[in-house]
């Protein structure tokens, strides 16, 4: 009661404050959750066993009403040897007199957006003679190097030297054969995901995915935006959404929309913190043995929708079926 108290002064909707009940359940012990360690990924469906495990649930559960996924990363793993080597080149176009290498674009990424990437590594770099003078126009500069750095990366994804990860295709391909609509929300250029998307996996399925990216919303990730955009637009319950991340900045982005996120660990993702996630695996994989399904999505999203709500109950506190957009 006192932590509902303590909840109910930060004026959370009501769906959040459960989500935020329930965490403090599992953290005490009072909700147990699910493990097990397949092939060198993590699932934790509060309960739910994987498509190998012979233990199953007895009822079919129901579909998300939408799967979302982010771009870089999770299509695609595109950040260092794509994205870093289209910023380095626009730089060296543009007469900067900078090169951002692995270990410092791995410190940018915790920025979400490329043009507040750039505007945070300019900002502390203490050079006061030109080119970096002519940075005092912040806005215009960084769109326009933005613009060039996105043209050499369509340039990139047009000679196919980035291939989809593992399961991409085949995930997506179940989702639209069983009628779940599919889409991307991303931080980057709504151009660079449209060129992924549709020269990576091909125009039939672009035309069924809806692109959410760039600058659709005020507020990047691990602001929820973006995904409420998405759940919005399609017309969907966040609660009953999946989304596939491979960051923690996009873990909280998802979660902070209310909706079940897995994650598909990237080059730069290795060792973040994926703790609260639904599922944690190296890839989505070319099988669902070798990473998970539609269904095991299902599985973990209807699990965590039934413990949410018996949180809920327990504190007194009322889940709706449909969570409205504040």
């Amino acid at each position: 009661q006192h932590s509902l108290g303590r909840l109910q002064q930060t004026g959370l909707t009501p769906a959040v404050m459960a989500h935020q009940l329930l965490g403090r359940h599992q953290a005490s012990g009072s909700i147990a959750l699910g493990r097990r360690q397949p092939n060198h990924s993590v699932l934790r469906h509060r309960g739910i066993q994987s498509a190998s495990h012979p233990r199953r649930v007895a009822c079919m559960a129901s579909l998300p009403e939408a799967l979302l996924f982010d771009c870089d990363g999770v299509l695609v793993d595109t950040e260092a040897e794509g994205h870093r080597v289209s910023f380095n080149e626009a730089f060296k176009r543009s007469g900067l007199r900078c090169s951002w290498d692995l270990e410092l674009y791995g410190e940018l990424l915790h920025v979400a957006g490329g043009k507040e990437r750039m505007d945070k590594y300019f900002n502390d770099v203490e050079v006061f003679d030109e080119p970096y003078l002519a940075l005092q126009d912040p806005p215009k500069i960084l769109a326009e190097l933005h613009k060039l750095k996105t043209d050499i990366f369509m340039e990139m994804i047009s000679t196919g030297i980035m291939t989809l990860r593992p399961g991409v295709k085949r995930l997506i391909t179940e989702a639209i054969a069983a009628g779940v609509p599919v889409g991307v929300c991303s931080t980057s250029s709504e151009r660079a995901v449209q060129a992924i998307v549709h020269v990576m996996l091909g125009e039939e399925i672009a035309s069924k995915m809806r692109i959410f990216a760039g600058d659709m919303v005020p507020k990047k990730k691990p602001a929820p935006d973006i995904y409420l955009l998405a759940a919005e637009e399609l017309g969907v319950n966040p609660a009953k959404c999946c989304v596939i991340e491979d960051s923690k900045i996009g873990l909280l982005s998802a979660h902070a929309a209310g909706m079940t996120c897995f994650i598909t660990k990237s080059y730069y993702t290795q060792n973040e913190d994926f703790s609260e996630a639904e599922g944690v695996f190296e890839c989505i994989g070319e099988t669902a043995a070798e990473g998970f399904s539609l269904k095991d999505l299902a599985e973990a999203l209807n699990t965590g929708t039934q413990q949410t709500q018996a949180a809920a109950d327990e504190a007194d506190v009322w889940v709706p079926t449909v969570i409205l957009k504040p």
